[in-house]
């Protein structure tokens, strides 16, 4: 039998559970062998392999009766070895277990279109999302399906696939051409820039505006001391507890020293669950709040963390929960680490690590990876960056599983000459895990929180209360916040769209991809970062522009973009076949767009993508597409401003620079681009 899963860590996983051993690129024992992909080793194939003429990027619509696949760059070895195993054993039985979910799944069916088995009558799916210890290796294999059974999932799989490439090759040579200039666009990129652009309008037309608020102070009546014992908002029924004036306020002063009459009073009980475990979404967001780590920076520290120290679990997960079959791992995960963690002791006390606590433990909400969890001791080689990221995932552990905090809220609307306040108190029961809340994430996480006044009105008789005083306050409006790397991932997780009528939106892109939009639109020159928010360029504006002026209209537009994924759910063969002639249509009316470069923004000759400043050059945001033009940003003793840059990328002779020659010299000159786009001296007067 052969064994196909997706990452080389859960090959061993089987290996162990199988008692298979390491050769020849593979585990095999005597009537197993076992390999793995690393994600995808095939991808689509590029628009010239389907014809010469495609080489232009002015022949479009590019729409393939059926797609083709290369070997990923980097990836040719192993997919020699896949290939050869899955051909070797087409006429035995396969266990396909890749990850469980749609990529996994087209993962290995891109193995088998390129192995050429279309005979899947021997080979099963392995169905398991739980911690792959020895026994639910066992168990998954005793219960592996036929593959048959995944084929909607597969459809479904190839369907976004094709379709995302169907859109992001054919529009971003649609758009190019029209506006004559190297621009990218695409389903899921094009929508979370319209997205920011959205935000950033909303806050540049925000008007502030003044509003007042009444606070009550309430003692009781006899009691002789000038000591508060409870505040209160004033409202009105119509009216709410905000005031376009300050006018009420003589009125309510007025009132000083009456007795207050309670018209409303309850009392509850409520509780504040302990924080779940972190998905990848989650922790990104934390250790941008708490240490400014980017998305990206925290994906690779913490993919730092699972392949090399192997402290940690798979980090792509989407999952904030465990398996029922995990009980035991946790268990064992919680004794080992105990050792060293005394507060974990400490906590053990008041957790419930059992099949009867439903916000860890929760087949339900397990998606293709259980949460990501601590699997051992950080190793001493660590770095600083590693162990903060350890700390906060192993803390979170810890806290998982703790009872919840349960509080008491105390309301009343208390009546004062015919004038209403509401009055909330909390008192707390049990801190639960709110005991141990010692990370600065988890300190953050209650701040966000929405919680009550901690104001106790317990021991207070509410019949006796008397008003003592009005304060009011002068407040203003606020704006929206600039959408961050946090509000971003939270943004993408679950989009809200501008119009009233767009309902629930499913998320944009996946766990595995959300930390790699921004950098993409960053690349484009359509953001910038400042101070932590991300703010749309005028290029950005221009090329969103363009896009809502033609007919691929609807990639700007949020609601209509997550709406793709809908109509793939309910039927992927009618979703790819109207993709495709959507493609076909929009492409078809031919249109030129005018887009301004932006103000003083720099945009590489060569290429047509944005300019960036390095240490010491300027260089092209395309260098990892292979543009090698740059500036330096010192030419003979004269720093070259941002301007200058400008200039010259816009073919244009900059103004007249002091220079420093090899011998000492000054000279006067102007700097200008020759046709080889080399910098070179005018001395024109």
């Amino acid at each position: 039998m052969l064994i196909l899963t997706e990452k080389p860590s859960v090959a061993k996983d089987f290996a162990v559970a199988l008692g298979c051993k390491f050769r020849n690129g593979f585990y095999s024992s005597e009537t197993i062998e076992i390999t793995n992909c690393v994600g995808h080793l095939f991808r689509l194939d590029n628009p010239e392999s389907y014809d010469a003429k495609f080489k232009s990027w002015s022949e479009i619509p590019i729409i393939p009766d059926e797609f083709k696949y290369v070997k990923n760059a980097g990836m040719e070895k192993q997919a020699d070895l896949v290939k050869r195993l899955l051909i070797k054993h087409r006429l035995d039985s396969i266990l396909i277990a890749t990850d469980a979910d749609r990529e996994g799944e087209i993962i290995a069916r891109e193995c088998l279109l390129e192995s050429g088995i279309t005979d899947f009558s021997r080979i099963r799916r392995f169905w398991v999302s739980q911690a792959l210890t020895p026994e639910v290796v066992r168990n998954g294999i005793r219960n592996a399906r036929p593959l048959s059974e995944y084929d909607s999932l597969a459809k479904k799989g190839f369907a976004r696939q094709h379709s995302d490439w169907l859109v992001g090759i054919n529009f971003t040579r649609y758009i190019t051409v029209a506006a004559n200039r190297r621009l990218t666009v695409g389903r899921v990129q094009t929508a979370v820039l319209s997205a920011i652009e959205e935000r950033c309008a909303r806050i540049a037309d925000f008007k502030s505006e003044k509003y007042f608020e009444h606070y009550a102070s309430f003692t009781l009546e006899n009691n002789g001391t000038k000591r508060n014992l409870c505040q209160g908002i004033y409202f009105e029924d119509e009216g709410g507890d905000s005031f376009p004036d300050d006018s009420r306020e003589a009125l309510l002063k007025s009132d000083v020293g009456i007795q207050a009459v309670i018209s409303e009073e309850k009392s509850e009980k409520r509780e504040i669950p302990a924080p779940q475990l972190y998905n990848l979404n989650a922790v990104q967001k934390e250790t941008f709040k708490l240490y400014g780590f980017s998305a990206d920076k925290t994906l690779k520290v913490i993919q730092s963390l699972y392949e090399e120290h192997k402290c940690v679990s798979y980090p792509r997960t989407p999952s904030r929960v465990m398996g029922s079959d995990n009980v035991e791992l946790c268990k064992k995960i919680w004794r080992e680490l105990s050792a060293a963690h005394t507060e974990m002791s400490a906590i053990e006390s008041i957790s419930d690590i059992s099949l009867s606590n439903k916000r860890v433990f929760n087949d339900a909400k397990l998606e293709a990876h259980h949460a990501l969890i601590p699997l051992k001791e950080i190793s001493a080689s660590a770095n600083d960056d590693e162990r903060k990221i350890y700390e906060l995932i192993l803390n979170r552990f810890m806290l998982a599983f703790a009872a919840p905090c349960v509080y008491n809220i105390r309301t009343a609307i208390l009546s004062v000459n015919g004038h209403k306040y509401r009055i909330s108190g909390k008192r707390t029961i049990d801190n639960g895990w709110k005991t141990f809340e010692e990370s600065d994430a988890t300190r953050r996480n209650s701040k966000d929180e929405q919680e009550e006044e901690e104001q106790d009105l317990s021991g207070i008789d509410l019949n006796k209360l008397r008003l003592s005083n009005i304060e009011t306050k002068e407040k203003w409006t606020r704006p929206p916040k600039h959408f961050d790397e946090a509000s971003m991932l939270g943004f993408m997780e679950n989009p809200k769209s501008e119009r009233e009528d767009a309902g629930k939106l499913v998320g944009l892109g996946t766990q595995a991809t959300r930390h790699s939009f921004l950098p993409k639109l960053k690349a484009c020159g359509y953001i910038e970062i400042e101070n932590k928010s991300i703010l749309i360029t005028s290029l950005g504006k221009a090329v969103l522009n363009a896009v809502r002026a033609s007919p691929i209209k609807s990639i700007a537009d949020v609601s209509e973009t997550t709406n793709w994924e809908k109509s793939l759910e309910e039927n992927p063969s009618n979703f790819e076949r109207k993709i495709r002639e959507f493609v076909r249509q929009a492409v078809a009316k031919k249109m030129s767009l005018e887009i301004s470069r932006g103000g003083d923004e720099a945009v590489c000759p060569k290429c047509g993508k944005p300019m960036r400043k390095g240490n010491r050059n300027w260089y092209c945001a395309g260098y990892k597409d292979g543009c090698d033009f740059k500036i330096w940003e010192t030419i003979a003793g004269t720093k070259i401003s941002k301007k200058d840059i400008f200039e010259l990328c816009s073919g244009k002779k900059t103004a007249t620079k002091k220079f420093t020659g090899k011998g000492g010299k000054e000279f006067k000159a102007r700097l200008f681009l020759n046709e080889s786009l080399e910098v070179k001296f005018n001395f024109d007067k």
